[in-house]
């Protein structure tokens, strides 16, 4: 089965898909589920999660730290902006849910090399969307290092990249299968990388997005 583990909603303030949108983009692309990521809220997966629809939706949020984001994968209350990786992972533990690390080594948005290897991580993104093949290979080889679980999502942005890079699992029934599943290391990797061209409109986009934020990081 096929998971999206790394999707954004116009809730995350930078993305262009509705939440409806997003659900029927991804049955339509084959996908049997994806998970809300939106920057520093569950809105998107609440605006959904009650929906019909056969998808399989796991609630998420991408945490902003003072030193990377972090995934928080079944995650059932917002905890805010938080200023270390290790407090946001201790926060994210306490509700039972999963601390992954996110597009590692990307250059605008990832996070140092110390902060991946020296903190309590659950799960790595091996396969990200928007990051390069060379960013991917090195999140893997990270992975194998530490004895990981390797997790894949499109990171969209954009509608028509849903469903890029996902998450492979044997049979699940809900978002709480997915969670365990994970945490027992019983999940692939599959999907595509950054192309040339993607390249382009998104350090278009993320130089635009930084302006508007007055020079902040999301």
């Amino acid at each position: 089965m096929k998971i999206d583990m790394h999707v954004h909603s116009t809730y995350s303030g930078d993305s262009n898909g509705k939440p409806e949108e997003i659900i029927k983009k991804a049955e339509k692309v084959g996908l049997d589920g994806l998970a809300f990521m939106d920057h520093n809220t569950l809105e998107g997966y609440r605006s959904i999660k009650d929906k019909e629809t056969d998808l399989i939706i796991v609630p998420g949020i991408e945490v902003s730290t003072g030193e990377g984001h972090v995934m928080a994968i079944g995650i059932q209350e917002e905890i805010g902006k938080i200023r270390s990786i290790a407090e946001a992972i201790d926060l994210i533990e306490e509700q039972g849910a999963i601390a992954a690390a996110p597009h590692p080594y990307r250059y605008w948005s990832g996070m140092s090399e110390e902060n991946l290897f020296n903190n309590r991580w659950t799960a790595i993104e091996a396969l990200n969307g928007r990051s390069w093949h060379s960013k991917n290979v090195k999140a893997r080889k990270a992975a194998e290092k530490m004895s990981l679980p390797m997790i894949a999502g499109s990171d969209c942005h954009r509608l028509k990249t849903v469903g890029k890079a996902y998450a492979v699992f044997e049979d699940i029934d809900s978002w709480e299968d997915v969670v365990k599943n994970i945490k027992d290391g019983n999940v692939d990797v599959a999907g595509k990388d950054r192309t040339y061209v993607q390249t382009f409109f998104y350090v278009r986009r993320a130089l635009s997005g930084y302006v508007r934020r007055g020079f902040k990081r999301i």
